[in-house]
């Protein structure tokens, strides 16, 4: 799963109110940045403190890692696409080492038969830099005989979605204050992704059929576990995040969050969550699950509305909308390799969709293979 676009989230802020504490809801790298942004780029505070609450033992919210058998295991937010450049740039200030992804993974596309597409065996430890280069060049070739002009079609439609996205980054003189995520999203040309399928999307840009159902299924399955039934902007994210320099950070991504509160000087609130969410006038006042108040002169709630039950007062009007819950499950074995009448397998091994299949069905039944 990627990491790409802006961190977004709710700001109250208390008119007329005397100088006090600032309260973020969410210790995750949205509320971790409002923290730094906060303490770098503004004159907020004037004797107050600046508190997080974070209702899980950890901070980090969707970065996240597990342990098995001694390893750490990204589960949340896993790669970070170069143009990230905020996250780029809090790496740097936090001096985090850095992994890049390598070109070396080894994928095959499995229609439940036979497999219609594999790129070729990895090259082994220590070879020439010149034989990786012609190796990366040749499963270049490879796709290219299969999928045609498509997979420039496609890289032509996710290179407008990140010019676009670009345009976030300039200066104050050329873009606005946005009042809500819809006007963000219509100024810089990006809204009308969200109102279409990543599949209607595709084809309009002029991907055949068969690119659409082997490749683009496999990056959003992969990223997002999703089909390309997802919206268009949250699929051209998903098959961004199959470009060449992405990153992540060794030991996890969540050390950015935890790196951005430190930095930020934060009063920590580990594992108390908050209930209601009180305007009074000139303040706002949280009430936590550890009984608790705290008196705020402005609330950010950085975490997602959909997934928490915070009682405002007075009430807010959260629109509804369906969300997708992908549950990540880490097994440690060895593949099965006679389920798929293989001597070896590849890195990935992915099913492609088809057409009257239902997506979730499939992937119960995929997740079979492995033993």
């Amino acid at each position: 799963m990627s990491i790409l676009l802006p961190f977004l989230f709710l700001l109250f802020h208390g008119h007329g109110a005397a100088a006090g504490d600032i309260c973020i809801v969410g210790s995750g790298i949205s509320g971790s940045s409002t923290a730094f942004f906060l303490t770098n780029y503004t004159s907020a505070f004037s004797g107050g403190q600046l508190r997080v609450f974070e209702r899980c033992a950890k901070v980090g919210g969707r970065l996240a890692t597990v342990t098995v058998a001694g390893e750490d295991f990204e589960a949340g937010g896993s790669i970070i696409h170069p143009r990230n450049l905020h996250v780029r740039r809090f790496a740097d200030l936090l001096g985090l080492a850095v992994k890049t992804d390598g070109d070396d993974d080894w994928l095959g596309i499995w229609d439940g038969a036979r497999f219609v597409f594999q790129t070729l065996r990895p090259l082994p430890p220590g070879t020439s830099w010149l034989r990786r280069k012609l190796h990366v060049l040749l499963n270049s070739l490879c796709l290219l005989k299969r999928y045609g002009l498509s997979l420039l079609k496609m890289d032509r439609f996710v290179q407008e979605m990140l010019q676009r996205f670009m345009l976030y980054y300039n200066g104050f003189e050329s873009r606005p204050v946005f009042d809500t995520v819809e006007e963000m999203l219509k100024w810089s040309g990006l809204y009308g992704l969200t109102r279409r399928t990543l599949e209607e999307e595709l084809v309009d840009a002029g991907l055949n059929s068969q690119t659409i159902s082997e490749l683009v299924t496999v990056i959003t399955r992969i990223n997002y576990g999703q089909s390309v039934s997802i919206s268009g902007l949250a699929g051209a994210v998903s098959l961004a995040g199959s470009e060449s320099g992405l990153w992540a950070v060794k030991g996890g991504n969540w050390q950015l969050a935890a790196g951005l509160l430190e930095a930020a000087n934060t009063t920590l609130h580990i594992q108390e969550g908050i209930d209601s969410i009180h305007y009074a006038g000139d303040h706002y006042v949280l009430k936590s699950n550890k009984g608790h108040e705290y008196d705020c002169e402005a609330t950010v709630v950085a975490t997602p509305l959909d997934e928490v039950n915070i009682t405002f007062s007075p009430p807010i009007s959260i629109p509804p909308r369906k969300m997708q819950h992908t549950h990540a499950t880490f097994v440690r074995g060895l593949l099965n390799h006679v389920s798929v009448i293989l001597l070896s397998v590849t890195n990935y091994f992915i099913t492609a969709m088809h057409q009257g299949t239902n997506f979730y069905e499939q992937q119960v039944m995929d997740t079979s293979i492995v033993t």
